[in-house]
């Protein structure tokens, strides 16, 4: 297991604290609105992304790549990822009262129905909405987290993402290697952050239908809860206007110990993308759809 630190570089510490000095001098409803500009740069200038995006609102849609109504999708997701970095920036400047006044939760009571199992939580999301504030709003209610995360390159960007993680009280894992440190911080009443649109070239995904269209989904957050006994809890936070949040969290799923181990973990995986794919219904210009989700695109 690699837990992720920050570097010794006096760049990175140099715009973490300017990033925590100066987060609060912008209104977020105007951070939210600068960030457009360069979010419509980064549509035009990455084909790739755009294509990935077109391809999968296609599918959720049942429309053509280039309909009218999935290219503005796609433009809206880019639109929407800016805001999401503008208020990973923003939330810096955040005390626990602004998270409470800015967010709204629906199924709080999961959250306490699945700590009574006393076993920890594995917690699964998507790339969509705004992570950031899911995560405040857990460690807000106490919850000591433990997110894996993919390994990216080493610079500025990664060291200010484990910097501002730190600072919320969450500790970054790297997805190789993981295995003993997440069991460790389940036995101890905690909680493990993963995410299940990984993409179809990540290793260890296991078939699952997603929209009707067969694809792949990782096997991780459900192996993890059948050798632990821990329930899934699905949730995430979405984007309302006015600079406000909603929060969902849903019900538990739990292990089935009458079931072999590979059809358990095939059911819950299958019952979690099934649970993503509702929210990608409700809200589908939330979802940061950059990567190759289904084989056939």
């Amino acid at each position: 297991m690699t837990v992720l630190r920050p570097s010794d570089s006096l760049v990175g510490r140099f715009l973490y604290q300017l990033n925590r000095r100066g987060a609060g001098l912008v209104p977020l409803g105007l951070a939210q609105a600068l960030a457009i500009p360069p979010a419509d740069a980064v549509h035009a200038l990455l084909p790739s992304k755009r294509r990935f995006a077109a391809q999968n609102f296609a599918h959720v849609t049942g429309l053509r790549e280039d309909d009218p109504h999935v290219q503005r999708l796609v433009r809206a997701c880019f639109r929407h990822f800016g805001r999401y970095m503008a208020e990973a920036l923003h939330l810096q400047s955040w005390d626990s009262n602004t998270v409470l006044d800015r967010v709204t939760v629906e199924g709080e009571e999961n959250f306490a129905a699945a700590a009574d199992h006393g076993r920890g939580i594995v917690f699964v999301s998507g790339h969509m909405g705004s992570t950031e504030v899911a995560a405040a709003l857990a460690v807000l209610r106490g919850y000591r987290i433990r997110a894996v995360t993919e390994t990216l390159p080493a610079g500025w960007f990664m060291d200010w993402i484990v910097r501002t993680r730190q600072a919320m009280g969450i500790t970054l894992t790297s997805s190789e290697g993981a295995g003993l440190g997440l069991i460790r911080t389940l036995r101890r009443g905690g909680m493990v952050a993963m995410i299940i649109d990984a993409g179809i070239e990540r290793t260890g995904s296991i078939p699952v239908e997603f929209f009707g269209r067969p694809t792949l989904f990782p096997e991780g957050p459900a192996r993890l809860a059948r050798l632990t006994g821990a329930p899934l809890v699905f949730g995430l936070a979405v984007r309302r206007p006015g600079g406000l949040f909603k929060a969902y969290v849903c019900p538990p799923l739990l292990p089935d110990r009458d079931l072999p181990p590979a059809e358990d973990i095939a059911r819950l995986t299958q019952a979690v993308a099934l649970t993503f794919e509702g929210f990608v219904r409700r809200y589908p210009a939330q979802w940061y759809a950059f990567r190759r989700i289904w084989p056939d695109a």
